[in-house]
């Protein structure tokens, strides 16, 4: 095994370079990841776009959409997650400390004391975090999930996406079967909210989104959407009206960025509906969100990634070959490649929809 490896630091504002870093050695506890895919998340771009934010701290490795071969495997840590050398395993982001409020509550993913994505806990001894790299150390925390190897790497880096929208939609959204779920925006978190309402047994399954996110809207009727609309040329409470008989939906899931998305999705919810919101609203007034919620008796919940149970349920439905999922990656590139892979997401280039970055 060579003795460095070779990853991609974003060093500052839209700069992405190139370095070499020794491997870590491994102990009973750890172990050591050969990277083989990783997605790109916009809390990724997010960083790249505005050099960091109150997560990664720069200089780092980022990517946490990670999927992987077990490389090194401690006897502890190969008995605590279950795995042995060889073995491919899916990387979630968090590494919980594991005694905290939040972690014994059950809220993992809110636990920040160790690290959470590409932020190390000390850049000057251990810099493979992330997952744009050829390896990755796996901290004794680490939350794994071992997968099919018979499947593709490309296709199971996508059980982020997949496993928020399985949560968002069934756990925090509450969609029963035959319920009306209205997802707005067909981005990768959206388009997993398709597949979510779908494996619910949801009764009518309508997205909505832009004239530019017509092959984004077309995807999700592949995965199961009965109706999409187009939010910049249509009137979407009409056309939500029509098709529901004017009891609108039961769950919205907010999974889009525009602004304005929560004041809508309290037309679009009907009686007793719950609204699932991932983004931010600074448009509303006190009187809007008070007499809509009220009169309505809705409830609005936000959200913050999924638990493991998610992730596990994700990883099956993408083993199960149930869905066309390869349409979902429009772009793939090598480590080499990783500016341009992050330049063309952050900014939305060349009809992006989740690019994968991938090491042969």
């Amino acid at each position: 095994m060579a003795k460095m490896a070779k990853a991609a630091v974003l060093t500052k504002k839209e700069t992405i370079e190139i370095m070499e870093f020794p491997i870590p050695e491994t102990g009973n506890n750890d172990g050591l990841l050969r990277v083989e895919s990783c997605g790109v998340c916009g809390f990724d771009s997010e960083a790249y776009l505005f050099g960091g934010n109150g997560v990664f701290q720069l200089p780092c490795v980022i990517g946490h959409e990670i999927v992987g071969r077990i490389e090194e495997i401690g006897e502890e840590a190969g008995k605590r997650w279950g795995v042995k050398v060889g073995d491919r395993i899916a990387v979630e982001e968090y590494i919980p400390c594991g005694h905290c409020d939040n972690c014994l509550t059950g809220h993992y993913h809110q636990c920040f004391e160790l690290r959470y994505g590409a932020m190390s806990i000390d850049h000057s001894t251990t810099a493979l975090w992330g997952g744009f790299a050829e390896y990755m150390y796996l901290h004794p925390n680490s939350i794994v999930h071992k997968v099919n190897s018979d499947v593709s790497p490309e296709l199971l880096q996508l059980f982020i996406p997949i496993s928020n929208g399985i949560h968002w939609v069934q756990e925090v959204g509450n969609c029963r079967s035959g319920d009306t779920v209205v997802i707005q925006g067909p981005g990768p978190m959206g388009l997993g909210a398709v597949i979510g309402a779908k494996e619910a047994g949801a009764g009518k399954i309508i997205v909505t989104g832009l004239s530019k996110d017509e092959k984004r809207l077309n995807i999700a009727k592949k995965f199961g959407a009965d109706h999409i609309f187009y939010a910049d040329t249509q009137d979407l409470v009409n056309e939500i009206e029509n098709v529901t008989d004017g009891k609108m939906a039961h769950t919205v899931i907010n999974a889009a960025t525009a602004p304005q998305q929560l004041a809508v999705s309290l037309d679009l919810a009907g009686l007793r509906g719950t609204i699932v919101h991932s983004g931010t609203d600074d448009r509303l007034t006190k009187e809007v969100m008070g007499s809509k919620i009220t009169w309505k008796l809705l409830t609005v919940k936000g959200v913050l990634g999924r638990p493991k149970k998610a992730v596990g349920t994700a990883l099956r439905v993408i083993e199960s070959g149930k869905y066309p999922l390869e349409k979902m990656i429009s772009h793939s590139f090598s480590i080499d490649e990783v500016g341009q892979a992050m330049d063309i997401h952050a900014n939305g280039k060349d009809g992006c929809i989740h690019v994968a970055v991938v090491n042969e």
